[in-house]
C-alpha cells in the first residue's frame, strides 16, 4: 500500500504561499526515506498556474553555487532523485487556480515577487503577463508553447489569459479562489478557474505536458470539481458554463424540460441573460434561483466529462514518450459527484472536509470509493483538530492523538499521509509539522506491517452508499455552500434526508466490520454492481437509498432470491413506483429497520472484543496471506495525555478459516506470537497481550 507524505515543504512560521513550492533540498530526501515514503502529494512542479515559463524555471531553472553548497536542486534534478530512492513524486496541478502577482522589476529583471522590499519598479507578473508577452525577458512567449496562439470558444485570440480561464458571477464578475489568497498579502489576485473553458482546458495540458517532460511520473489533478464548487459563490455564468446548460437542456427529453421554459427557444437559450432579465444579482444564494437544480445537474455531468479528458491526456502523453503515467485526483470529501471520476485516477487523493481525531468511518467509505485503487488522505487545517494538534505537538505532547490520526487510516485500509510542512491554510503563519522522531517512527511501522495491509477485506456485511440518493443532499448543504460567509441560509424544501453517514458512523463506533457498496448514477457511470458481486456479503444494509435505477434494483432482488439478508433502514426507490419498490422493501429475506440503533443490533459482529465507542476493528486479506485484524484504540486520557492501554485484551474473530497461528504486530513492540483457541460457534479466539494505540493480528 502506498505511504504518502503531505510534502508541501512550507517552512514554519511563514505563509504558505500557493502556487510555487518552497524550494526543494537533497537532505529532504534523507527525511522521506526515514519516514517510509512511497508518494509525495502536492509536491511540485504548481507554478504553472502563474506562468507556463515560470513552471519551466521551476523545473530547469538554475541554482546558484551558494544554494548548490547546502544541496539545493531545481525539481527534475528532485524528482530524478526522488525516483533513484523508489519515491513518486506527483507533480500537482492546480486546476482552479489562476495567478497575478506583484512584482519589482530593474532592467527587465524581477527582483521581488509576491514579497515586495521597494526594490524596483512595480508591476505585475501571472498569465496576464505571459500572454500578452510583457512578462520577465526570460520568460517565452506563449506561442512557443501554442504557435497558433489560443482561441475561446467564441473564436476569439485570447490576449489576456487571466480574464479569460475565471469564473464568471452573474453580472460578470471574477470569482476569487479565496481559500489560497493571504490576507496579508492583499495585493496577489487568485481567480477561480474554469475546466468548462476549453482554453483553461488546453492550458492544463501545456502544463501536464512540462510536468511529464521534467520527469514527473505522477499527476495529480487537485481542485477537480471545479466550476461546480463555485456554487458556494452563487455558481459560475461564464460564457461556457451558459453554453454547456443550454446543450443540456435541449438534450432533455420534451418531458423532462423545466416547466419554467415552457415555450422558450432553447436554441438561444441564455441563462444569465435570463436571470438578471428577472431581477436576480450576484451573489444570491443558487438554491433560490429558478432552474437552479438543472444548472446543478448540468454541471454535475459537466465536470466528470472535463476531468477525463485532462486525466487522459496525461495518460496519453505519457504513452506517446514510452511511460506510464499514474493519475491521482484530489476528490476532498469523497463526495458523490467525484463517483465517475474513480475510473480515470490510480490514486484518490483526499484533503477531506474536516480532520478529526476518531473517524475510522470516513475511511472505510473512501475505501469503497476508491474501488481497488490506493487512497491517500491529507489533513484539513480548517473546521478541524489540525491547528490544535499541531500546537500540542510543538509542546511535546498529543503523540498518541498524532498516532491514531495516521493509524486509524491504515487499519480501514487506507493511507493517511504524513506531513511534511503540510498546508496549514492562509489564515495563520505556519505549517504543519510534527517531532521528526515521532513521525519517523509512525511512518516505519506502516513500512513494517505493509504485507499486512490491504483494500481488500473478508467483511460480511455491506452498505450501500447511494450516489443518486445522497448527490443533491451533499450539493444543496450548508457545508458545500460555505454558508454565513457568502450568502444568508435558504430553507432547504424537496431533497431527501439520508442516514448514510448516520449509519456508517454507528457501524463504527459499535467496532462491527463492513465494506462500502458504492450504487453509480448511471447517469454519470454505468453501473457495476449486480448479484454476483453482493453474493459474498450475508447481510447487505440499505441506509435511505431511494435513488436507485432499475439495474441495481434487480440486483437486489435477485441478490434476495439467493439467500441474501437486507436490513432496510428510511425510503427506498421512491423513483421506482410502489409496486417495484416493494419488490425489496417486502422480500421474506429484507428486514425492516425503524432506526440507525436498529440497524446496528442487526449487524452480526464479525470482531467479538470488549473496547467500547472509542475503538475500531477491520479485518484485511493480508497480502502475506491469511487476514490482518487491525484493531484501534482511541481511549485517550487528557490528564496523562496517552491511550489508556488494553492489557490481556481477549478477541474472537468469527472465521471458517481455520486459522491456528497469530503474530501480533504493535507499534514501538516487537512482534510477538500468541496461542490461537478455536471456538465451537464458528470463532478463534487469542488474547492480546497490550493494545496501546493500534494492533494488528496477523491470522494464519
Amino acid at each position: 500500500m502506498e505511504r504518502g507524505v503531505y510534502f508541501d515543504g512550507w517552512t514554519p512560521y511563514t505563509w504558505n504561499q500557493h502556487p510555487s513550492m518552497p524550494p526543494r533540498r537533497l537532505t529532504m530526501l534523507d527525511d522521506l526515506e526515514d519516514m517510509g515514503a512511497t508518494v509525495l502529494v502536492w509536491a511540485g512542479l504548481g507554478g504553472g498556474s502563474i506562468s507556463l515559463p515560470y513552471l519551466e524555471e521551476e523545473a530547469y531553472g538554475h541554482v546558484p553555487a551558494r544554494f548548490r553548497h547546502y544541496g539545493y536542486v531545481n525539481e527534475s534534478e528532485f524528482i530524478a532523485h526522488a525516483q533513484q530512492r523508489d519515491i513518486d513524486l506527483f507533480a500537482i496541478v492546480f486546476e482552479s487556480q489562476a495567478w497575478e502577482f506583484p512584482a519589482e522589476v530593474t532592467d527587465d529583471e524581477v527582483v521581488a515577487q509576491n514579497e515586495l522590499r521597494g526594490a524596483g519598479t512595480p508591476t505585475t507578473v501571472g498569465l496576464r503577463e505571459f500572454s500578452a508577452g510583457t512578462g520577465p525577458s526570460s520568460w517565452k512567449p506563449l506561442t512557443d508553447y501554442f504557435p497558433d496562439g489560443l482561441r475561446n470558444s467564441a473564436g476569439e485570440l485570447v490576449t489576456d489569459l487571466f480574464e479569460e480561464v475565471a469564473c464568471r458571477d452573474l453580472e460578470g464578475g471574477p470569482i476569487h479562489a479565496h481559500w489560497v489568497e493571504v490576507a496579508a498579502r492583499p495585493e496577489q489576485s487568485c481567480y477561480y478557474a474554469d475546466r468548462n473553458n476549453p482554453v483553461w482546458r488546453e492550458y492544463l495540458k501545456a502544463v501536464i505536458k512540462v510536468q511529464i517532460d521534467a520527469g514527473a511520473r505522477g499527476i495529480q489533478l487537485d481542485e477537480t470539481d471545479t466550476p461546480l464548487s463555485a456554487f458556494r459563490y452563487g455558481c459560475c455564468f461564464c460564457r461556457d458554463c451558459v453554453a454547456d446548460f443550454r446543450s443540456y437542456l435541449q438534450g432533455l427529453p420534451a418531458a423532462e424540460v423545466p416547466a419554467e421554459l415552457d415555450g422558450v427557444d432553447l436554441a438561444g437559450f441564455d441563462y444569465r441573460e435570463w436571470l438578471l432579465e428577472r431581477g436576480h444579482r450576484a451573489r444570491e444564494n443558487p438554491r433560490a434561483l429558478p432552474l437552479y437544480a438543472a444548472y446543478s445537474r448540468a454541471t454535475q455531468i459537466a465536470i466528470a466529462r472535463t476531468f477525463a479528458e485532462v486525466a487522459g491526456y496525461a495518460k496519453e502523453y505519457g504513452r506517446s514518450l514510452g511511460v506510464d503515467i499514474r493519475v491521482g485526483g484530489n476528490f476532498y470529501d469523497l463526495a458523490p459527484y467525484w463517483d465517475p471520476m474513480v475510473d480515470h485516477v490510480d490514486v484518490l487523493v483526499t484533503e477531506m472536509r474536516e480532520t478529526r481525531y476518531q473517524q475510522p468511518w470516513y475511511f472505510r467509505h473512501g475505501v469503497g470509493l476508491a474501488r481497488g485503487r490506493d487512497l491517500v488522505a491529507v489533513e484539513n487545517p480548517y473546521g478541524g483538530v489540525t491547528g490544535e494538534l499541531t500546537r500540542k505537538l510543538q509542546h511535546g505532547r498529543a503523540h498518541d492523538l498524532f498516532r491514531l490520526t495516521i493509524f486509524e487510516a491504515s487499519a480501514m485500509g487506507a493511507n493517511m499521509s504524513l506531513p511534511y510542512g503540510s498546508w496549514f491554510g492562509t489564515d495563520e503563519r505556519d505549517a504543519y509539522w510534527a517531532p521528526r522522531d515521532l513521525v519517523n517512527e509512525t511512518g516505519q511501522f506502516l513500512k513494517e506491517i505493509d504485507h499486512l495491509l490491504s483494500h481488500t477485506s473478508p467483511h460480511r456485511t455491506a452498505v450501500v452508499y447511494s450516489v443518486r440518493s445522497l448527490m443533491d443532499l451533499t450539493i444543496d448543504s450548508d457545508q458545500f455552500n460555505d454558508v454565513d460567509r457568502w450568502f444568508p441560509v435558504v430553507e432547504q424544501t424537496g431533497v431527501p434526508a439520508s442516514s448514510y453517514w448516520e449509519t456508517v458512523e454507528a457501524l463504527s463506533r459499535a467496532t462491527r466490520t463492513f465494506d462500502v457498496v458504492v450504487l453509480p448514477d448511471e447517469v454519470l457511470r454505468a453501473n457495476d454492481v449486480d448479484a454476483e458481486s453482493l453474493r459474498r456479503y450475508d447481510t447487505v444494509v440499505l441506509p435511505d437509498v431511494w435513488g436507485v435505477s432499475a439495474t441495481q434494483h434487480r440486483a437486489l432482488v435477485a441478490y434476495l432470491d439467493a439467500g441474501g439478508r437486507v436490513l432496510l433502514q428510511g425510503a427506498y426507490g421512491t423513483e421506482l413506483g410502489d409496486d417495484v419498490a416493494r419488490e425489496v422493501a417486502d422480500h421474506a429475506r429484507t428486514v425492516r429497520s425503524g432506526s440507525v440503533g436498529e440497524t446496528v443490533a442487526a449487524v452480526e459482529p464479525e470482531v467479538l472484543v470488549d473496547l467500547g465507542p472509542a475503538a475500531a476493528v477491520s479485518l484485511q486479506a493480508a497480502p502475506a496471506g491469511g487476514w490482518a485484524l487491525h484493531l484501534v484504540n482511541y481511549d485517550y486520557d487528557g490528564d496523562l495525555d496517552q491511550v489508556r492501554p488494553r492489557v490481556d485484551l481477549e478477541v474472537r474473530v468469527r472465521t471458517d478459516e481455520g486459522f491456528t497461528q497469530a503474530t501480533v504486530h504493535a507499534p514501538g513492540r516487537e512482534a510477538v506470537e500468541v496461542p490461537v483457541s478455536p471456538g465451537t460457534d464458528g470463532t478463534v479466539g487469542l488474547v492480546l497481550p497490550v493494545l496501546e494505540t493500534y494492533a494488528v493480528v496477523h491470522l494464519r
